[in-house]
């Protein structure tokens, strides 16, 4: 890679770090009341200014908020707060990783433990990682920003043990993808993203955690974060069925 295209890709993903945490920082001021129902919005110019990040990405928040039913965006009049407490029904899409970085803006991670770890043969097979490896692992919960303290799925982030000192930044912040915070702190690119998708039953004590009946249906996705054939994150976690969906894209090869 060039470093010309080094570059440019080092600022997508700034980029889209930025407007990921602006628009949960824009969530949270709705759903802690600084920013009331029926009340304007800053302009994009002045949120722009007051968060210091560009115009774009002042407008990629603004979409991801109206998306979720937090604002309407009304020619002639502006942006107005519609609700602080949107539908309760939640799904998230994932089939690009765009919508991996939506998910960390309208998911915040919520960490309650943190320790060293080395893979038995049956953690290895359930992550499908090789046996014997070292990590990191944060484990907690994954929370809708749109209703506090709504646990929305859980979530087991494994780092790559070599990757030291990053802990901290991790749980500093917790609406960041940890990708993004491992290519931004150790210059690593994430060139590959895995991902399984199992169906699982949720059994207690997770179903009372999760809120839903206990054999209910749920998704089990594992994602690989890759440089260079090497995993430098996992990310384990389970989410009701109802609340999240995969989607692929495929491509026939030419020739």
């Amino acid at each position: 890679m060039s470093s010309a295209q080094k570059e440019s890709d080092d600022a997508t993903h700034s980029t889209q770090t930025r407007y990921a945490e602006l628009a949960s920082l824009l969530a949270k001021d709705i759903t802690g009341g600084r920013r009331v129902v029926g009340s304007l919005l800053p302009t994009e110019l002045e949120l722009a200014d007051q968060y210091g990040v560009s115009r774009h990405t002042v407008r990629a928040a603004l979409k991801v908020l109206q998306e979720l039913g937090y604002i309407n965006r009304k020619k002639a009049v502006g942006t107005v707060v519609a609700s602080a407490n949107p539908s309760a029904s939640y799904t998230q899409s994932i089939g690009t990783i765009e919508d991996l970085v939506h998910v960390a803006a309208t998911e915040v991670r919520v960490t309650e433990h943190v320790k060293e770890v080395t893979l038995d043969r049956e953690l290895a097979r359930r992550l499908e990682a090789p046996i014997g490896s070292h990590w990191t692992l944060l484990s907690g919960t994954r929370v809708d920003a749109r209703k506090s303290k709504r646990p929305v799925a859980q979530a087991d982030i494994y780092v790559d043990a070599a990757l030291t000192g990053l802990t901290d930044i991790i749980l500093a912040q917790p609406a960041t993808l940890v990708s993004e915070i491992i290519e931004r702190e150790r210059g690593m690119a994430i060139d590959e993203i895995r991902q399984i998708v199992t169906a699982v039953v949720i059994a207690e004590p997770l179903a009372t955690k999760l809120g839903v009946q206990p054999g209910s249906a749920g998704l089990h996705l594992v994602r690989h974060y890759k440089r260079a054939g090497k995993i430098l994150e996992i990310s384990d976690t389970v989410y009701p069925a109802d609340r999240t969906s995969v989607t692929f894209h495929l491509k026939r090869s030419p020739g």
